[in-house]
């Protein structure tokens, strides 16, 4: 039985995401001997506890990982033509798309690629294209509350990339990342994941390999690499008339959230009953009101709002010991916007 300390603290979006795309890999290898929790420090630590592997063979997991997505038949490789665009179908915010043939082979790709996954048993994979979102083709124009994004509104909102240029995630980003980790070693790999090392050769100036998991600053590729592997754990959840929803994402209703909230528990659980938290009713309201009431007349009288509507004992029968309120920051150019999550705010249950 090993126990693996990530880098960062509960204060980082990116630790959190880390966390669950490292157990999302170890799941795949070890499905009964893994566990998640945070240390009992002033500021806690993610760690993840399986039994038979250590850090050095999860780097290996994620460097599998990686050589997988940059095999040219994979998801990760496979780019289709709209209009002038060429651009990857399972990136959730692309340009508009406005040929219905367009829009036809759109959805063949995808679905023939999800088809392919599931004979593969690839559900680390199924679950991550869930967890990105998919471009409303659903959404009637008619009803459309953002005339030029109407299309965008399937995307999950933690699918943060600058779209600056015509960049989208899968070709830009995801796709740029898991070349550079095939390369490196494992014990380089292991370093990123444990905090030892921070090796970020394609941030360039603006210092965004982390994608909007935190503030721009010199990120380890791998563990960002990690953080959107984490993504799979929050399912879009996809409405007729109305913006997609995505767990943690506060106001549910708008595509640039004011807030991020995240489950924290100390006692080590198992994955399974964290993504069940993450994805209840439960966890929704707790986001609805933590956040709520932080706007209105701040974090001391939360608690007792969590405890009149009986969701504070809900969420901490299931192991939560406090959940983290991070702030999310739009940033707004002359061409686009993009968002960042902020320092997070430990909120006690």
């Amino acid at each position: 039985m090993s126990t693996i300390t990530l880098a960062g603290d509960y204060t980082l979006a990116l630790t959190h995401f880390a966390q669950y795309g490292l157990a999302s890999l170890a799941e795949q290898h070890h499905p009964q001997g893994v566990t998640l929790g945070w240390t009992r420090e002033a500021v806690p630590k993610a760690q993840l506890t399986v039994e038979g592997a250590d850090a050095y063979t999860l780097a290996g997991y994620l460097h599998e990982l990686a050589k997988q997505l940059c095999e040219p038949e994979s998801w990760g490789q496979i780019n289709n033509t709209y209009g002038t665009m060429n651009v990857s179908p399972f990136s959730p915010r692309v340009g508009e798309i406005s040929s219905p043939l367009d829009w036809k082979r759109h959805q063949k790709i995808r679905q023939d690629m999800i088809d392919k996954l599931t004979q593969k048993k690839d559900y680390l994979s199924l679950c991550w294209i869930s967890s990105l979102g998919e471009a409303s083709y659903w959404f009637p124009e008619k009803n459309k509350k953002i005339p030029k994004e109407y299309q965008r509104l399937g995307a999950s909102r933690w699918e943060m990339a600058d779209r600056g240029g015509g960049r989208e995630f899968v070709r830009y980003r995801l796709r740029r990342m898991c070349e550079e980790v095939v390369t490196w070693s494992t014990e380089k790999i292991t370093n990123g994941i444990i905090g030892t090392e921070i090796n970020d050769p394609i941030g360039g100036e603006k210092l965004l390999t982390a994608t909007g998991f935190t503030t721009p600053r010199k990120t380890d590729v791998s563990l960002a690499l990690l953080a959107m592997t984490g993504m799979s754990w929050f399912p879009v959840i996809h409405m007729a008339n109305h913006l997609s929803i995505t767990p943690g994402a506060w106001p549910s209703n708008d595509v640039a959230p004011e807030n991020l909230v995240l489950p924290l528990s100390i006692e080590n659980i198992k994955p399974a009953k964290l993504r069940t938290v993450l994805r209840s009713h439960t966890f929704a309201d707790i986001v609805n009101y933590v956040c709520h009431e932080e706007s209105e007349t701040g974090v001391s009288d939360t608690r007792e709002i969590l405890k009149a509507h009986g969701s504070r004992e809900q969420l901490k029968a299931h192991g939560m010991d406090a959940v983290v309120r991070f702030p999310v920051k739009t940033v707004k150019t002359a061409s686009n916007a993009y968002r960042y999550i902020q320092e997070g705010k430990l909120v006690p249950l």
